[in-house]
């Protein structure tokens, strides 16, 4: 059961007045806490409360879920594996790489991150030129329908796939999707993997990408999807999503690739045609682009992409057989509301997930979380001391020179600093606060709709899939706060350290464990 939030809001108030009252079946059950502030105070437990613990005295916030007023799954906190980011952990000693992947994904020892973004191909991130495909063809060759010369032995050669055994070694739970910025060259009407801009007709300002998905190539390229899910099975490694493509349409000179929404109404029906032929359940996420690309009712130039779910014009698909195609519809943040994943969520039905994003703020993912997304995944979180060792650029210039590039383009200040010359590495703070949701949550568990921040504490619940419960409160002030937290029939009260994320987790009244 689902309720509207401004039902919940409407009723948040009378249903605190007749909870505090009430008798508790689970009275006494104990809440466990940890917090962090930062890697001085990281994950440090909190004092032991116990349900009923609640004299009734003022507090500075209260925070209110209903078990009824279900909301999303949870289904990841994680990063990218893209080339720039695998490189420098292997730059590390052996010692000092496990020691890093180890902080990032264990969920004992570490911050738990569970969710991780593969690229099939090269992404718009490197470090080793050139960029390259799963199906690049030798000379003489301009067509490869049967996938032929398809092989993933780059990814085997610059480390991807050890760095993914790495992660699962230390978190066995870790779940793995995948995307793709273009399809091969010779499946364009270019014949050029990485991205082309033009001026727009009559602009001097507004480029678009001239290279566009064959329509002949719909299938083969859908074909060339499952391929990569068969690929990494083979080195055991589960890809439970694709996306349907990075950005469509980005006027970039990197990898990319428009296609248009008639192409990836096609192309959605015959991914999930070619993965129902293979016998596998790999999900599909629509979009893969900015909120403000799904729909911006504010703008006449945002793409619309979200006449995915309509019928063809020309009648060839229908929204209803598109719908019943996608799994989820995936987002990045970088331009427009995110307030779109909540109205996409209710409209369609379907989950949605933020699959890129460079903001490391444990904040926004409890704010992304409160509209409905179930995931929260990094974009290229590991560079080296000087921000540098990657290939990308804004320019709109076909003939970049991409050496330049590589020298000049610098992105500090990520998750993850290496030290090429010590062999070691640090992390940000905003990890920490991260592994407060990560290391607690598991896929399964399902969010409860629940009152709004209050003087500076916000809040997301979850009921997990055992049947307790787990609380994340972000504490934004310079002062300790009492929060009263009332579940159903249960209530206590936790004093949360400030400007700090604290997790709390309790048995339920009706708890398997």
């Amino acid at each position: 059961m689902r309720r509207p939030l401004t039902t919940f809001a409407a009723v948040a108030v009378t249903t605190l007045s007749a909870l505090v009252g009430t008798g508790q079946a689970a009275h006494g059950r104990a809440v466990t806490g940890t917090y962090s502030t930062g890697g001085t105070q990281a994950w440090r437990p909190l004092p032991t409360v116990r349900v009923g613990d609640d004299s009734g005295g003022p507090v500075d916030a209260t925070v209110v879920a209903d078990p009824a007023a279900t909301r999303q799954q949870y289904a990841g906190v994680g990063f990218s594996l893209d080339e720039t980011s695998v490189s420098n952990l292997w730059k590390l000693t052996p010692a000092e790489r496990e020691k890093a992947v180890r902080l990032l994904v264990d969920p004992e020892r570490g911050a738990g991150l569970d969710r991780f973004r593969l690229t099939i191909g090269s992404p718009d991130l490197i470090e080793h030129l050139p960029f390259w495909s799963l199906d690049d063809l030798p000379a003489g060759v301009t067509e490869d329908f049967g996938l032929k010369h398809f092989s993933v032995r780059r990814d085997i050669d610059l480390h991807i796939i050890d760095t993914i055994k790495l992660i699962q070694r230390y978190n066995p739970r870790a779940t793995f999707f995948a995307s793709a910025w273009s399809a091969p060259a010779w499946m364009k009407t270019n014949n050029r993997f990485t991205g082309e801009v033009a001026l727009r007709p009559g602009s001097t300002t507004e480029h678009y990408q001239v290279g566009k998905l064959r329509d002949d190539c719909i299938d083969v390229f859908a074909r060339y999807y499952v391929k990569f899910v068969q690929a990494y099975a083979r080195h055991g490694i589960r890809v439970d999503a694709l996306t349907l493509l990075n950005e469509p349409g980005m006027d970039v000179v990197y990898p990319a690739m428009d296609i248009s929404v008639a192409q990836q109404q096609k192309l959605a029906l015959a991914i999930k045609r070619e993965l129902r032929a293979a016998r596998l359940d790999t999900q599909l996420y629509v979009h893969d682009f900015n909120f403000w690309d799904w729909r911006d009712p504010n703008s006449t130039a945002t793409k619309n992409y979200h006449r995915i779910f309509e019928d063809a014009p020309d009648g060839s698909v229908t929204g209803a057989q598109v719908r019943a195609a996608a799994d989820g519809i995936a987002f990045h943040p970088y331009w427009g509301d995110p307030g779109v994943m909540r109205d996409a969520r209710k409209e369609t039905g379907k989950p949605v997930h933020v699959t890129e994003t460079s903001d490391l703020a444990p904040s926004t993912v409890l704010d992304d979380f409160r509209l409905d997304a179930s995931s929260y995944v990094l974009w290229a979180q590991t560079t080296d001391q000087d921000g540098g060792t990657l290939h990308w650029t804004p320019a709109r210039d076909n003939d970049i020179d991409w050496e330049q590039v590589g020298a000049t383009t610098k992105w500090p200040n990520r998750l993850v600093k290496v030290n090429t010359v010590t062999k070691d590495f640090t992390v940000r703070d905003e990890l920490y606060g991260l592994g407060q949701f990560a290391k607690y949550l598991a896929p399964g568990d399902v969010r409860l709709e629940s009152s709004a921040t209050e003087n500076g504490v916000g809040n997301v619940v979850f009921r997990s899939r055992k049947g307790g419960y787990v609380a994340v409160l972000g504490n934004g002030t310079g002062s300790d706060s009492r929060v009263r937290v009332v579940v159903g029939g249960q209530k206590f009260v936790v004093t949360v350290p400030a400007d700090s994320f604290a997790t709390y987790r309790w048995k339920g009244q009706d708890s398997r464990g």
